[in-house]
């Protein structure tokens, strides 16, 4: 019975182990997850909900704004992973995970306002904060993503440095990708 204790205790070790590393292994390192938890009450006029919210189930409109009040962010609206290495030549693919639509804009830094004035209005007190948008380049529409969609985002955007990509909708939605 003596030995059967640290056999276990070993097996458990190598156990987690292998459940740990089989994630890392198989995730797709060109890939961002958007996500969000908006519920219908997002859809509620009465509850002044935009009319965004395509899932059940989530945060409530109001929840959603006292974060935002309080916070300055909702974390439940975020890209993962907050960083991505890329290789160049590679493209980035964006899944939108969430109920509502986002984009994954560039920018040349982090902290300015979005393109929602009601929501810059509550994060920085002005319908109208600066923006910090790289220019699209010709051609390429702003990356709308609706719910449930993908886009990808290739070696002419993703030139070899780090770029910095914000929601315009919801602008504390931050990821850093590095192209290599």
């Amino acid at each position: 019975m003596r030995h059967l204790f640290p056999a276990s205790g070993i097996a458990a070790v190598v156990a987690a182990a292998a459940l740990t590393f089989v994630p890392i292994a198989s995730a797709n390192p060109s890939k961002v997850l958007a996500s969000d938890a908006c519920s219908p009450s997002f859809n509620d006029p009465a509850a002044g909900g935009p009319g965004t919210c395509t899932r059940r189930g989530g945060t409530p409109f109001d929840v959603f704004i006292a974060q935002l009040q309080q916070n300055k962010f909702a974390g439940a609206w975020h890209f993962s992973p907050k960083q991505v290495n890329v290789d160049a030549d590679d493209s980035l693919t964006v899944e939108n995970r969430g109920g509502e639509t986002h984009t994954f804009s560039e920018v040349s830094q982090f902290g300015g306002g979005g393109i929602v004035p009601p929501l810059n209005e509550i994060l920085f007190g002005t319908p109208n904060p600066p923006t910090f948008f790289l220019p699209n380049p010709p051609g390429q529409p702003t990356n709308f993503i609706p719910a449930g969609g993908e886009i990808a985002i290739g070696p002419n955007t993703l030139t070899p440095g780090t770029h910095l990509f914000i929601c315009a909708i919801h602008p504390w939605m931050e990821d850093t990708v590095v192209v290599r």
